[in-house]
Order: structure tokens, then C-alpha cells, then sequence
């Protein structure tokens, strides 16, 4: 059985409030009974990109950005509704501002099981060549956060 991550973004619109809004694209479904995101800004497998994000399927001792925070506090009400739809099959749950994401090294080594040296961002390209800009364009790097967690 394989392990899926599901990210959300969200943006607090002034950096001296605590308030956080979701920028995902959400569309009511009635036949699912509720409301999901129409489509999401990072939806790939890729365990060694969950080993960095939060120490999940890390068996290459990657150093994580963070171990899980846990879902924040002060979620937006469509993350937090969606944390507690996938409440028995979701794990994991954590946090990521985008200051956080651009401040990691991403050119440390990693060595695979043929002994061969890799940099992180060799591995998880699309993300750090395509999704952490396309945070970048939301807002401050402080004032933008992927809320993310894990099922199996």
C-alpha cells in the first residue's frame, strides 16, 4: 500500500494577524456531500520529498525540514473541514511556510542504495523548480503555508 500526500495553501493576508485564508480552487460536490479542491497545487508521490517535508518514508535519514507539526491552530475553515472529513485515513499532518521551504539546503547529499551522492533538489525537481515558485508568486514568503498530510 502507498503513502499519498494532500496539500493545501494558504495565505494570511496581513503579516500582523494570526487569520489565514486557503487560495486553493474549492468546488462543492454534491455527490461527495460536501466541498473539495478542484484541482491541487502538488499532488505527486514522491517519498523522498516526504522524507524532507516531515520525516515520512524517510529511510535514507534525510534531515527533515521540520518533524510534523501538526495541523495548525488557526487552519482555514475549508483545510480544517477537510482534515476532519479525512479524519480516520489521514496521518501526518503538518505545516510548511514558504520561508521555511526556500531557507532549506536543498543542495545537501544524499547517498542511494548503489552508493551514488545526489543533491535533494536533483531528486524532487519539480517541486523546487515548479512549485515553490509558484508559491512565490501568492505572497511574502512568511505569509504563505502548505498545509499537508499522509494516507496509506
Amino acid at each position: 500500500m502507498g503513502t499519498d500526500i494532500h496539500v493545501y495553501i494558504e495565505q494570511r493576508i496581513n503579516k500582523d494577524q494570526t487569520e489565514w485564508i486557503s487560495v486553493d480552487e474549492w468546488l462543492y460536490t454534491p455527490y461527495l456531500g460536501g466541498v473539495g479542491v478542484q484541482k491541487h497545487l502538488w499532488e505527486d508521490r514522491n517519498y523522498l520529498l516526504f522524507a524532507i517535508l516531515a520525516d515520512v518514508r524517510n529511510r535514507y535519514n534525510i534531515h527533515p525540514i521540520s518533524l510534523p507539526k501538526g495541523l495548525p491552530d488557526n487552519a482555514s475553515p475549508e483545510v480544517k473541514n477537510q482534515s476532519d472529513i479525512e479524519n480516520e485515513d489521514a496521518h501526518t499532518r503538518s505545516w510548511l511556510t514558504l520561508k521555511e521551504l526556500l531557507e532549506y539546503d536543498w543542495m545537501q547529499k544524499m547517498e542511494d542504495d548503489n552508493n551514488e551522492m545526489f543533491s535533494l533538489e536533483a531528486l524532487v525537481i519539480p517541486f523546487v523548480n515548479e512549485f515553490i515558485p509558484r508559491l512565490s508568486e501568492i505572497g511574502e514568503p512568511e505569509n504563505v503555508r502548505m498545509v499537508f498530510w499522509f494516507d496509506n
